[in-house]
C-alpha cells in the first residue's frame, strides 16, 4: 500500500516538471558561462604538472554549501563554511585546481538518469551557490574520477583511467580513505605504484575528525610523492588544505568504484564486493575489517571515533 509521502510525490511530480521546464533554460545558460575543462583537458593538466593538486565539487559538495546531507556525511556547519571558503578563495591557490561538475558544460553525452538529475539540479539548486562561482576562473572537471557509469560513450573512461595510471606509475602513494573504501584492492588501478601506504578512518561523517586527520596526514605526507584522498566532502577540504604546504593531493572520490564498474562492464550502479558503494546502498561497518594481508601491511594508521590515531 502506498504511503502518504509516496502519493504526494507522485501527485507533485508533474507540477515539478512544469516548474523545472520554466526555470531550466535560464539556469543552464548561467551554468555554461563558467569555464569547465573537459575530462581529458583536466587529466592532461595533471599529467603535465607534477605539483598540481585537485579539489573536487560534485552535487554533494555543492549541496552542502547550503544545508544538504549526503549518504556518508551529515550536514556540518563548519564543513559548509569551508566548502564555501574554498570555492571563493581557492582559485587563488596555484597549487590546487578547483573542479566543478561536467554537467556545467552540458549533459548531451550523459545517460538519461544522470541527465534528468542535472536537469532538476540546475533548475532548482544552481542559483543557491552560483554566487560562489567565478566566471574568470578555469575550473577542472570533477568527473575525471567518474568517467564511466554516467556516460553513453564508454571509450572515454579507458583513456581517463590510463592517464591516471601514468600519474600513479613509480610513485610513493599515501591513500587517505574510509575503512571500507579500499582503493585499488582487488584491481590493477595502482599496480604500477612504487609504494602504497594508507591512513584509514571512519566510513561516515569523517569531517567530525578533521583536525586529527589534517595533522596526521600532514605529518606523514612529506614521505610520499602523492596523496590520494577518498573521503567525500572531507576530501575536497583536506586536499586543498594539504596542497597549501606544497604536497600534491588528488581528491579521488569514487575513482576505484568507477574503475571496478568499467572493468566489469557494469550497466548500473551495482555493489562491489567488500567495498563502500554509497549509490548502491552499501556502507560497510567501521568494524568490518579487511583481512587481506597485503592491504593490512599498507595501513599505517587508523583514525577512529575516539579522535585518536590507532596504529594498524
Amino acid at each position: 500500500m502506498l504511503n502518504k509521502n509516496t502519493i504526494y510525490r507522485k501527485v507533485r511530480f508533474p507540477f515539478k516538471i512544469i516548474h523545472a521546464l520554466i526555470k531550466y533554460p535560464m539556469a543552464n545558460l548561467k551554468a555554461k558561462k563558467y569555464t569547465v575543462l573537459t575530462l581529458e583537458e583536466t587529466m592532461d593538466l595533471l599529467l603535465n604538472n607534477d605539483n598540481l593538486s585537485i579539489s573536487r565539487y560534485g552535487d554533494g559538495e555543492l549541496g552542502m554549501t547550503t544545508f544538504n546531507n549526503i549518504g556518508f556525511q551529515s550536514f556540518d556547519e563548519n564543513l559548509s563554511i569551508r566548502l564555501k571558503e574554498i570555492m571563493q578563495e581557492g582559485i587563488k591557490n596555484k597549487n590546487c585546481l578547483i573542479c566543478m561538475p561536467d554537467a556545467f558544460r552540458g549533459t548531451k553525452n550523459m545517460r538519461f538518469g544522470p541527465s534528468l538529475f542535472w536537469f532538476f539540479h540546475k533548475a532548482f539548486r544552481f542559483k543557491s551557490y552560483e554566487y560562489l562561482l567565478n566566471d574568470k576562473y578555469q575550473y577542472g572537471n570533477t568527473s575525471i574520477t567518474r568517467p564511466y557509469i554516467d556516460y553513453k560513450e564508454k571509450k572515454q573512461s579507458k583513456v581517463i583511467f590510463e592517464k591516471f595510471k601514468q600519474i600513479f606509475k613509480d610513485k610513493k602513494i599515501l591513500i587517505v580513505e574510509g575503512a571500507g573504501t579500499r582503493l585499488g584492492r582487488g584491481n590493477d588501478l595502482l599496480a604500477n605504484a612504487l609504494e602504497i601506504k594508507r591512513i584509514t578512518t571512519i566510513n561516515k561523517n569523517a569531517f567530525s575528525l578533521y583536525t586529527v586527520l589534517y595533522r596526521t596526514v600532514l605529518d606523514h605526507a612529506k614521505d610520499f610523492d602523492l596523496v590520494l584522498i577518498s573521503l567525500g566532502p572531507t576530501a575536497t577540504v583536506l586536499s586543498y588544505d594539504i596542497s597549501k604546504h606544497g604536497i600534491r593531493c588528488i581528491d579521488t572520490g569514487h575513482i576505484d568504484i568507477e574503475y571496478e564498474w568499467m572493468c566489469s562492464s557494469a550497466q548500473n550502479k551495482v555493489a562491489v564486493n567488500r567495498k563502500n558503494v554509497n549509490e548502491a546502498g552499501v556502507l560497510l561497518s567501521d568494524e568490518d575489517k579487511e583481512t587481506d594481508d597485503d592491504y593490512q601491511r599498507q595501513v599505517i594508521m587508523h583514525i577512529g571515533i575516539k579522535n585518536q590515531p590507532q596504529k594498524g
